[in-house]
């Protein structure tokens, strides 16, 4: 078994380093043993013929509003002071377009009444499909992980609205203990911040937004689900249940009104196909690199409709 793809509080729970505290400690069982290696954005230092795969997934509108929150810098000085890799991306998307809170960025960037520059609204679209690369969290998506797992791999699936009994049912699975940790208990919260209740506010019609540009992604969620080999149907029909509250009209199609996005170029110059990065990434880059104009990271390309900033409301809990 190899390779968690994400998920601080299991990460850390498992022995990895992810954003851990001093005192955290791997948990008892089989599980942190058998975990040994980690696939998760950029990071690939796993075998191409690991058998197993542990995804460490949650709602698709929650992960995003979580990754925005998380990535989201407090102002330019920190932003270059503590994250001076991911300065220019970050600053192009958070500062310069002031995609401050999650619900401006969806009303402001994601709407045709929205009052963002159409730059900046090229740039809430293709941040939130992956297609480009101005937050990791966003840019490294179920589709980044689904596909970049070799052919044949299974997966094990632990869900984040239920910790702790998908850990013990992994557990389990491989031949560990039934009950590992008690169902009273909890993984320790890594990664933690207080937030305002602005942060944390999408209101009703702005979760309908952000569902149908999520769209793909919530089909390469489902994919995942109904692939974990240590869910049973019940498990797999409990957060279809879930998705269909926190999306509705997009929960049970599978197909979207825009294609699934070719990431092919993307897994070669990100994913580590040690052999193709470097042919990879001259060949995604060579107009511009044999025109001896400097290679930007261009937002402008693509076209939208209309259609796309669909912006009608529905009744949530």
């Amino acid at each position: 078994l190899e390779c968690p793809t994400g998920g601080s509080s299991v990460g850390c729970s498992l022995g990895f380093s992810l954003h851990c505290t001093n005192q955290s400690q791997p948990l008892p069982g089989l599980l942190p043993q058998r975990t040994t290696r980690m696939f998760h954005a950029d990071t690939y230092d796993c075998h191409d013929d690991s058998a197993y795969f542990l995804f460490v997934i949650r709602d698709p509108v929650d992960r995003i509003r979580s990754a925005f929150l998380y990535e989201r810098p407090w102002n330019e000085e920190t932003l270059k002071k503590f994250h001076p890799n991911e300065y220019d991306r970050r600053k192009a998307f958070f500062i310069d377009c002031s995609y401050y809170y999650m619900e401006d960025y969806v009303q402001r960037g994601l709407t045709k009444h929205g009052d963002a520059s159409e730059e900046c609204k090229m740039k809430a679209f293709t941040a939130l499909w992956g297609v480009k690369h101005y937050s990791c969290h966003f840019f490294f998506n179920y589709q980044f992980h689904l596909e970049g797992i070799p052919k044949g791999a299974k997966i094990l699936v632990i869900r984040n609205e239920h910790l702790v009994d998908d850990w013990n049912g992994v557990e389990e699975y491989i031949g560990g203990e039934k009950e590992v940790i008690p169902s009273n208990h909890s993984l320790p919260v890594m990664n933690g911040s207080q937030k305002n209740p602005r942060d944390k506010y999408l209101s009703k019609e702005g979760r309908k937004i952000v569902c149908r540009q999520l769209c793909n992604e919530i089909i390469n969620y489902k994919m995942i689900l109904r692939r974990a080999v240590n869910l049973s149907p019940a498990d797999v029909d409990q957060s279809m249940k879930e998705l269909r509250k926190s999306c509705p009209h997009y929960a049970d199609i599978e197909a979207c009104p825009n294609p699934m996005p070719d990431i092919e170029e993307k897994l070669i110059n990100t994913r580590g196909y040690v052999d193709k990065v470097m042919i990879g990434s001259y060949l995604h880059n060579k107009g511009k690199l044999e025109s001896g104009e400097p290679v930007t990271n261009d937002a402008n390309d693509g076209n939208h409709t209309d259609d796309e900033f669909t912006d009608d409301g529905y009744q949530l809990r």
